[in-house]
């Protein structure tokens, strides 16, 4: 199964989130989604509502202890990130929670407008 991670300031927008992935999914040939992953304490906004329409796949909420259990796995470290969550790439780490504990990344994450995004692929 293919999981996209996915992180976002407060003024992102569908588009940009639209143009994130598609630089994403350019790096990934193969399989389709199976759903996006994204962080448990953004559960208040619509983006990944929007996201998850328009790419016809299923929301998986991840927690915040399970994205920090994830910090040794993630290829990307985002000061801005580690500051405001502790977790080294919010994106990286809510597609390998989603994967699951013998989930690969073979996205690591890409960044544009506020918006980053990067794809695990697992066995759950």
């Amino acid at each position: 199964m293919i999981f996209l991670g996915l992180g976002w300031n407060s003024r992102a927008t569908l588009a940009q989130a639209q143009a994130c992935i598609a630089r994403a999914l350019a790096y990934h040939s193969g399989k389709e989604l199976s759903a996006l992953a994204v962080p448990a304490f953004r559960h208040a906004t619509n983006l990944p509502l929007q996201v998850a329409n328009c790419l016809g796949i299923r929301i998986v909420w991840v927690e915040l202890a399970a994205m920090q259990q994830m910090n040794a796995h993630c290829q990307t470290v985002s000061a801005r990130s580690m500051q405001h969550t502790g977790v080294a790439s919010v994106s990286e780490a809510c597609a390998l929670v989603a994967a699951g504990p013998q989930g690969k990344l073979i996205v690591p994450r890409c960044s544009m407008n506020g918006v980053t995004c990067a794809v695990a692929e697992g066995d759950i």
